[in-house]
């Protein structure tokens, strides 16, 4: 395996080292090695546990009850694990549908205020541990995002807004969810970051049916409680020709992973700033809401990675956007900063960085750092990218005929006791898969009791 190779190298090394560092040295006769204590180490095969899923199809949830908003714009099905919600843009103005949007989720989540407020102020001094009670300068960023955004999404925002909350403004901690705490809601990733992702996407020549699947795998703030867990939401925007489906939570707008009718998958993952970019939202625009316009205006993954790309310098972080389709898989590399790189599409032709290694070109992958040469290098130099990378090589890589329930298989085999970074974080929202052979998505929905060692898929639908 390729990690035993690695500590194996490095041990030899340091043991090479050592002994030459010690050669002709005197007066280290009676050091005394201390004690060391029971290793930690463990090998590399105690982590995968394998849970097979062939013959088990995903599970379809069914509806416990179905709320609606009062004019019918808005109508959320109450499943076990998620809501299900459909949002009727053809019948209702943007402003018209986030004002349902806040009034059915009243009726499907008595204490949705107070929770949002709540996972809003974890993620707050999350990101901001000094602030004292004084959010005037989260205020400042929220507003400058929010006043950047095409008309249509601020109404919709709006809408929501004077639905849920009325008039109070401010952000405060007080127990109520505010209008200015409702647009934050909204732009969480642009003003407070805070996700760390991965995704991984086979190409036809390598599946039994000939056709690709993408999967994409968020991680993202729990909660102290895995509050966030309580409401994960399948979103559909009924919206003519930009419709598209989300799997976010309730209450978002904004997109973390989502597919257009045409087929185009979107997910975005935090990159960082290797060279410690100073944090500016002065003349910044939403990433967050770029990948939605992407996916309302684009028929092709192509199209959206170089929609994107071309609006790189308009948004305050680095980040990297998965984008996929029945054809093509890309990487859009989005540089917010010159000293980073170049923005760019990476696919699987696309030169790596010096000693990054990438078996396969029929699949492309995807964690929390640039992997094109000449841009920032945060896979090789950190735990968790360089670790999560190796691992879907070795998993994947060689791989053919490959069945979605094989793709489960290997997306889910690392025990959730191994000691290394995993594919499946404690932070793990959801695993979504996008399966083109049968134009369906299916997810694993992270519960409110935090990550179990055997996932369950569920059946979230068609995206057309």
């Amino acid at each position: 395996m390729k990690l035993t190779r690695i500590f194996a190298l490095f041990a030899a090394s340091f043991m090479a080292a050592a002994a030459a560092g010690s050669c002709g040295r005197r007066g280290y006769e009676d050091f005394v090695i201390p004690e060391q204590g029971d290793s930690d180490l463990r090998p590399v095969s105690d982590i995968y546990m394998y849970s097979s899923y062939e013959g088990k199809a995903p599970t379809k949830e069914k509806t416990n009850r179905t709320v609606r908003s009062s004019d019918g714009l808005c109508v959320i099905e109450c499943k076990d694990s998620y809501y299900d919600v459909t949002l009727d843009y053809e019948n209702g103005s943007h402003y018209d549908v986030g004002a349902a949007y806040a009034e059915a989720i009243m009726l499907a989540y008595d204490d949705y205020p107070s929770f949002c407020e709540g996972y809003l102020f974890e993620n707050i001094k999350a990101a901001f541990s000094g602030l004292n009670g004084d959010y005037s300068g989260i205020k400042a960023r929220t507003e400058r995002f929010y006043s950047a955004l095409p008309g249509d999404y601020r109404a919709e925002i709006d809408g929501f807004a004077d639905r849920m909350c009325g008039d109070p403004a401010g952000i405060a901690e007080d127990g109520a969810l505010s209008r200015d705490e409702a647009v934050l809601m909204q732009l969480i990733p642009d003003v407070l970051r805070g996700t760390a992702c991965s995704a991984i996407s086979a190409d036809g020549s390598t599946t039994a049916t000939g056709e690709r699947i993408t999967c994409r795998v968020l991680e993202w703030q729990l909660g102290s409680d895995n509050q966030i867990c309580s409401c994960h939401a399948l979103v559909h925007v009924k919206n003519g020709e930009k419709s598209f489906v989300s799997v976010s939570n309730l209450g978002f707008m904004t997109i973390l992973t989502a597919v257009n009718n045409d087929g185009v998958m979107l997910g975005e993952l935090d990159v960082g700033s290797k060279n410690m970019v100073k944090y500016t939202c002065e003349n910044k625009t939403s990433y967050t809401y770029g990948l939605r316009y992407a996916l309302e205006s684009c028929t092709t993954a192509r199209e959206a990675a170089e929609y994107l790309v071309k609006n790189a310098s308009h948004y305050a972080y680095c980040i990297n956007v998965l984008a996929t389709d029945r054809k093509d898989a890309f990487v859009a590399e989005l540089c917010a900063d010159g000293s980073e790189g170049t923005s760019l599409i990476r696919d699987s032709s696309t030169p790596l960085n010096e000693g990054l290694v990438w078996e396969d070109p029929n699949y492309l992958c995807a964690v929390n750092s640039f992997a094109a040469k000449g841009n920032s290098d945060q896979i090789l130099y950190i735990r968790s990218n360089i670790i999560r990378w190796n691992r879907y090589n070795e998993l994947f890589c060689g791989e053919r005929k490959l069945t979605v329930d094989r793709f489960k298989e290997l997306m889910t085999c690392e025990r959730i006791d191994n000691d290394l970074a995993r594919i499946r974080s404690e932070g793990l929202v959801h695993i979504v898969i996008a399966d083109y052979s049968t134009e369906r998505l299916q997810a694993a929905l992270t519960g409110t009791d935090g990550i179990v060692q055997t996932s369950e898929f569920i059946d979230l639908g068609s995206w057309r």
